[in-house]
């Protein structure tokens, strides 16, 4: 199983602005700025990088005759990410000064949100892959 183009294309466009969104939102304190951007930017965020796995890692290893099997442990990849970096969230905060987590609602929004991205990208990732084996020459690509 490999990406198709329009797939390569869509997980890499994704993962590019997804970058600089992130960037951008600590860059110019757009967390701040706007309520919701966080909640958006989660979403998006593993959106983009559970498509990404989904389309460039996984399809190795997971075989699409299961199809719904197939989307739950991708969803689940991009849920336990998210879990991951909730908890670098509060590493940070116990080591450096600021208030990176807003409280226990701030981080059951960040994972509910971190979900939807996930289960989305996931539920997404079969219309983009085609069965064979992958690009020899640059699965990355």
């Amino acid at each position: 199983m490999h990406a198709t183009a329009q797939g390569r294309t869509i997980a890499w466009g994704f993962a590019a602005l997804l970058l600089a969104a992130n960037v951008a939102g600590y860059a110019f304190d757009l967390y701040a700025a706007f309520w919701w951007f966080d909640r958006v930017l989660h979403a998006a965020t593993l959106f983009a990088l559970t498509l990404w796995l989904a389309l460039f890692v996984c399809p190795p290893v997971l075989r699409p005759g299961q199809p719904l099997l197939f989307i739950l442990l991708i969803a689940s990849l991009g849920i336990a990410i998210g879990a991951w970096w909730e908890v670098a969230e509060w590493g940070f905060d116990l080591l450096a000064p600021g208030d990176v987590i807003k409280g226990k609602d701030d981080t059951v929004i960040d994972i509910v949100m971190d979900t939807l991205g996930a289960v989305l990208a996931a539920s997404l990732a079969p219309r983009f892959l085609l069965p064979g084996p992958a690009d020899a020459t640059d699965p990355f690509r």
